[in-house]
């Protein structure tokens, strides 16, 4: 067969090719090669290279496959990212102002300290049943809530100092007589409206956004200058203006605490016959502004509280304005408050400091407050009156109308509501009228009180400063 292949042949011409490869790389001088170190060995005496391995017995493993030239690349982009740059010199570190770490520490540490003391302070004081702390003497009750956030932020200021601005609350004991005497620069008269705007405008913070009711649009009475006192706890403005004919003295009053809106009894005992004159207890007891309370000695009617104790619970004919500890005002109307022990619940309820009862109420949740009837005032009368007002959080106005010497007509009650109503009030409540009828600052009445004298009364409602005295008597 033609296609057959002999097989001694192939392997005849195999070999002879075989040979000849051989016998030419055996003509070829071998290149002299570097001594190296001697390969090593196994026991058995044969070099470990000799053993097989991926690249000699399979020699494709020394073909290119890529790896080495991405190997390559990658290792030049890694060197060349990791080479650094050129730097700019680095400029010195600052310095660590080792004063304020000193004073943050010490922060740290007060705040432990206040902390302990208010939490040993609660635990002896607050009742477990009441919620409220009592004083030492046990003659009243502390808001634990308020006076600790006081204490607790004061604390915190002082602990800061110039580091961060924490504003300081001051308070005044309740079971103070005397409050702190104002500063006497904080004084001072104008009959320029520019002079009260700059005022309002650098107490932007203790108003703390709430609009105030003194305008510059005001008909101011002329002749009559406008009084004023500030200092970072109390903003005062007093004005007289004339609304529908009648001459009012006005008073706007904003407080920074509860505690600054105080009542003063002569002899500061309850049920004392001792009397005096509105402007001799406002001096007492270091006021900035005054008006005259309820006259409570001169009758008995309504609901009487004096440093939280009831001392007269007779609520049929007559409206009752309590103030709480936190210096708000809240009513009861006649009637109401009947049944045993509600008066008692009433005011414990509430944390009710003081009351006045002569009334009737005027305006209330910003509603006038129409009176038809009532037992006391002369309501159908053109008398003297005398009313207080909240308007806001500690935000307060004062309104008397008096006879004048120009024989200006005076007031009825519902004339009064309107005109108090008028100056958007929340609250508002008549006191005692007539010759009692008179608000007090910088050392007597502001106001022209019938018959040209102050006459003797027992009480008074009165604002002050929480800053600490500095001695100084108010300049007169």
């Amino acid at each position: 067969m033609a296609d057959d292949y002999d097989l001694e042949e192939l392997l005849k011409e195999f070999s002879s090719y075989w040979d000849e490869t051989q016998a030419g790389e055996e003509s070829v001088p071998p290149a002299a090669e570097e001594p190296g170190p001697t390969a090593p060995s196994d026991d058995r005496g044969q070099e470990i290279s000799d053993y097989p391995t991926p690249e000699n017995e399979y020699p494709e493993y020394e073909q290119d496959h890529g790896y080495e030239e991405y190997r390559e690349d990658f290792s030049r982009d890694y060197e060349e990212d990791e080479e650094p740059a050129e730097e700019p010199e680095s400029p010195p570190k600052e310095r660590k102002n080792i004063l304020s770490e000193i004073l943050m520490a010490l922060a740290g540490l007060v705040f432990l300290a206040v902390s302990a003391a208010a939490i040993i302070w609660v635990g002896l004081n607050v009742h477990p049943d009441a919620g409220i702390a009592t004083t030492v003497s046990g003659s009243g009750r502390l808001n634990v809530l308020s006076n600790l956030d006081a204490y607790m932020n004061n604390a915190a200021s002082d602990a800061l100092g110039d580091l961060t601005y924490i504003r300081k609350i001051y308070t005044i004991d309740e079971n103070a007589t005397v409050a702190p005497v104002p500063n006497p620069n904080g004084f001072g008269t104008t009959d320029d409206p520019a002079v009260i705007q700059k005022l309002i405008d650098d107490a932007w913070e203790l108003l703390a956004g709430q609009e105030v009711i003194w305008s510059p649009e005001a008909d101011f009475v002329p002749g009559e200058p406008m009084r004023y006192y500030y200092d970072e706890t109390i903003l005062v403005i007093q004005w007289k203006e004339y609304i529908d004919g009648r001459c009012c003295t006005c008073a706007e009053v904003k407080l920074a605490h509860g505690s600054q809106l105080r009542r003063k009894l002569s002899d500061d005992t309850y049920g004392s016959s001792i009397q005096l004159y509105a402007s001799e207890m406002a001096k007492a007891a270091n006021s900035v502004i005054a008006i005259n309370g309820d006259f409570y000695t001169f009758r008995d009617l309504g609901i009487t509280v004096y440093q939280r104790k009831l001392y007269r619970n007779n609520p049929a004919t007559v409206d009752t304005c309590y103030f709480t500890s936190g210096g708000d005002m809240i009513f009861s109307k006649a009637g109401e408050l009947m049944g045993s022990g509600e008066a008692e619940e009433f005011i414990q309820d509430n944390d009710v400091l003081f009351s006045v009862a002569f009334g009737p109420v005027l305006v209330d949740k910003g509603e006038l407050i129409y009176c038809a009837s009532y037992p006391i005032g002369e309501i159908d009368t053109q008398y003297s009156r005398s009313c207080i007002a909240q308007k806001g959080e500690l935000h307060y106005f004062l309104m008397t109308i008096n006879h004048t010497p120009d024989a200006r007509p005076r007031a009825t009650i519902n004339e009064l509501a309107g005109y108090i109503h008028s100056k958007g009030v929340d609250k508002a409540y008549c006191l005692d009228g007539g010759q009692t009828s008179e608000i007090v600052m910088m050392g007597g009445p502001v106001n022209y009180v019938d018959f040209g004298n102050e006459r003797l009364v027992s009480d008074i409602i009165y604002f002050a400063t929480a800053l600490p005295s500095s001695g100084q008597e108010v300049s007169q």
